[in-house]
């Protein structure tokens, strides 16, 4: 038995190679290192007085820049170091070792005999334990004649060429050759009815050529190409059985599964995507294949599949084309289902990396870039419809009304200067164009608005006055007008945007500008808080040091308490916990105690709602009875089991079979293992597992089953613990957690006297996970059978 492991580690420095090669030759160990230079050099074996060699020294005349590491792999153990003379290789051995010259080339000389040379380009050192593998020196005989006749030897076999199978090449004919070339043009050219014509020719006329994978290989790409999906599905069998190790598999499984899918033959679809994705994963088809996967799985009504496929592909891919279908597809996904922003960032993916992809999809982009427009995102509309321009010809068909679609959608993006720009050059290439009057009507309200109010022209105005003027007097005046115009009409952050201009407005000539920007951050502030938008609110706030009236305290706290700013909320809470209101002051202390918790001050939580369940006897407000929750969630922080007990028999009368509470139920259970309090235990797992089944959410399943089954056990209730683990038959678990739950079934089986139930119960945990300490237990449980 012989095999081989490579390792090269290359010196290009000084024309220097040095390779070694690991194998095996009867079970014994061997290296070879091979010592390749440019020009001829020598190696001196070291001999102990035994005849062993003991060390190599293998001179050069000129060093590199750099030594490589140390090299040692058990046999060999290889060395360099510079010296006055140049650079030596010194190689020791573990065992034995053997150096050879390589002074002869098998394919170009006729006969080779043992030669013993000073010098050579090529060196072979052997490392061995016992025996010197793959050659063999046979000692002269004493009794063989020694004299001066040259003998020539026969010239060494030479096979040549070998197929797929290790059998010699037999080429005859050169026609496949040519046919083969010729086909493999017309592919690159797209011409697929011509790469099945000449690969049909070819197959027909040489059926026996080599090149017969890479010709059924083609027609199946044509097929593809050509939407020919039964024939397609023909010929990706045959190449599928013949063909099982060609690198091209995965390709072929794309392809196959692809045509059952669009033949509508949705599980041979998804037989063969399984193999792709189970088998070629690390293909680059794999991506590709979850492109088709998605389209199968859209077609059939399944978006949220499809949409995770094409996420899946987006995200594996380095192939530009397959980034770009996917993401195309997402952001039409997207869009559909209201997603704007998220949409737009595929589509932008696309624009920076392969703008030219829109023009393959030209019908969808045009539709897609229209949809933008109805979705008021017309900024991304412009970004596909410069793509297509970009690709398009002047003076074709779609070109005057790409340009068209540009003007407008930069004009509604608010792109003004590159507007304009496209408007002119629509009106100088197509004076006499088919949307000359739009575009001229669109080029003078480019800065124009009509309507009752003329705010957009007067902002207009100001603008070109501060542009003009500048920093002059006329241009101050004009960006103090301009702030005071937009104040009026709210646009706040409008305001706060030219904030350091206005700064820059002497203050005594414009007096007002201070309380301008005041007034524009309080009011952004605002709207903020009633947009929801806590953390720029909250930013905002800070930046200015805005005190707002205690009115929007409700506000503030909230959004503090959504962006975990717990000290600010509770500064805000503590204001409010003496209210001359009963009502007010409870709300404010429960969410001072909310505070309180997410600071991880629990036990100042608990006081506080203490106080808090005082209040609410006096004045009942069911809506804070979620103090109980927050409470019970505190003792659990702070291992208060009587704490937890008190608190969970007020939420179960508060909030009846509540699946909010299901983690704290669990809790129970839990704490009753804790306290070996099987009561508790079962109560509790009784409720989660109602909640569970009433939710039809198995969020604490299998553990809850187990845990009950076992309570259940400790009692000698062995039915009612046999019955709760069967209600895990329809539950979906991991094979780990099925070998125990039929390994517990049997082994309560198996203690009932049930035999046959209880052997088929261990069979079901064996072949649920036999490699589990389960599955092992099972085992030897039917062992005793």
């Amino acid at each position: 038995m012989r095999y081989w492991i490579a390792l090269c580690l290359c010196l290009p420095l000084f024309g220097l190679e040095l390779s070694i090669q690991s194998g095996k030759e009867e079970g014994e160990k061997f290296s070879i290192l091979h010592l390749r230079h440019t020009a001829p050099f020598a190696c001196q074996p070291t001999n102990n007085e035994f005849g062993d060699t003991k060390r190599i020294d293998c001179r050069f005349p000129i060093a590199p820049k750099q030594n490589f590491s140390p090299i040692d792999n058990g046999l060999l153990s290889i060395t360099s170091s510079k010296t006055s003379q140049g650079y030596v290789i010194t190689i020791l051995p573990k065992s034995k070792m053997k150096l050879m010259p390589v002074v002869f080339d098998l394919k170009k000389e006729s006969q080779s005999y043992q030669s013993n040379v000073e010098k050579a380009t090529h060196w072979n050192i052997i490392g061995y334990h016992q025996t010197l593998p793959l050659v063999n020196f046979a000692k002269p005989s004493p009794l063989a004649v020694n004299f001066p006749i040259k003998v020539n030897k026969n010239t060494p076999p030479f096979v040549g060429g070998l197929d797929l199978k290790g059998n010699p090449i037999k080429i005859r004919r050169v026609q496949d050759v040519t046919d083969y070339m010729e086909m493999k043009k017309a592919y690159a050219a797209k011409d697929y009815n011509k790469v099945l014509d000449r690969a049909e020719n070819t197959l027909k006329e040489y059926p026996n050529t080599v090149f017969k994978n890479e010709l059924m290989l083609y027609q199946i790409r044509s097929y593809h190409h050509l939407g020919e999906f039964e024939k397609l599905l023909a010929l990706s069998k045959r190449f599928l059985r013949e063909y099982s190790a060609d690198p091209s598999i995965a390709e072929v499984l794309t392809y196959t599964a692809n045509a059952y899918s669009k033949i509508g033959q949705i599980l041979d679809a998804d037989y063969f995507f399984d193999r792709l994705f189970d088998e070629q994963m690390d293909s680059p088809f794999a991506a590709l294949g979850m492109v088709y996967k998605a389209e199968q799985s859209e077609t059939s009504g399944d978006l949220k599949k499809a949409m995770m496929f094409y996420q899946k592909a987006l995200a594996s891919t380095s192939d530009i084309a397959i980034a770009s279908k996917a993401a195309f597809k997402l952001a039409q996904m997207e869009l559909v289902g209201g997603n704007i922003k998220k949409a737009a960032e595929y589509i932008d993916k696309i624009a920076g990396v392969n703008p030219s992809y829109f023009a393959e999809v030209y019908e969808d982009a045009m539709a897609l870039a229209e949809a933008f427009v109805e979705k008021k995102d017309p900024k991304t509309a412009a970004r596909i419809t410069e793509s297509l321009l970009n690709k398009m010809e002047k003076k074709s068909e779609n070109h005057q009304l790409l340009l068209r679609n540009l003007g407008l959608q930069l004009a509604k993006s608010e792109k003004r200067t590159e507007a304009l720009k496209r408007f002119n050059e629509y009106l100088d290439t197509y004076q006499f164009g088919e949307y000359v009057e739009e575009i001229r009507r669109a080029k003078d309200g480019l800065f124009f608005e009509d309507g009752d109010k003329n705010t957009t022209k007067e902002i207009k105005k100001y603008n070109d006055l501060i542009e003009r003027y500048g920093e002059d007097s006329v241009g101050r005046k004009a960006l103090y007008k301009k702030a005071q115009l937009l104040l009026k009409e709210k646009k706040y952050k409008d305001i706060l945007n030219i904030e350091s201009e206005l700064y820059r407005l002497d203050s005594t000539e414009y007096p007002e500008t201070n309380s301008l920007i005041a007034k524009s951050a309080i009011g952004l502030e605002k709207e903020l808080l009633k947009e929801g938008k806590c953390t720029e609110a909250l930013s905002l706030q800070k930046m200015y040091k805005i005190k707002l009236l205690s009115e929007w305290d409700e506000a503030l706290f909230n959004c503090a308490l959504k962006t975990t700013q717990y000290a600010t909320a509770k500064k805000i809470a503590q204001k409010h916990l003496k209210a001359k209101s009963l009502s007010e002051r409870q709300v404010w202390l429960s969410r001072m105690v909310k505070t309180q918790f997410g600071l991880g001050e629990y036990k100042a939580a608990i006081k506080g709602g203490e106080e808090l369940i005082t209040l609410l006897e006096v004045e009942k407000n069911p809506p804070l009875n979620d103090i109980y929750r927050t409470m019970f969630d505190a003792a659990q922080r702070i291992g208060d089991s009587e704490g937890m007990i008190r608190q969970i028999k007020l939420i179960e009368d508060a909030y009846p079979n509540d699946f909010k509470d299901i983690e704290r139920y669990t809790q129970m259970v839990s704490l009753g293992l804790k306290r070996k309090d099987e009561a508790m235990v079962q109560t509790y797992s009784r409720k989660v597992m109602a909640l569970q089944v009433r939710t039809k959410t198995y969020t604490q399943s299998p553990y809850i089953e187990f845990t009950l089954a076992q309570s259940y056990q400790n009692l000698g209730k062995d039915t009612e613990a046999l019955k709760v683990l069967k209600t895990l038959n329809t539950r979906k678990m991991t094979n780990e957690k099925r070998a125990r739950q039929q390994y517990l079934i049997g082994a309560i089986e198996q203690k009932a006297g049930r035999k046959r139930e209880a052997r088929d119960a261990f069979n079901a945990s064996i072949k649920a996970d036999k490699n589990s300490a389960w599955g092992k237990l099972a085992n030897d449980a039917l062992a005793l059978f």
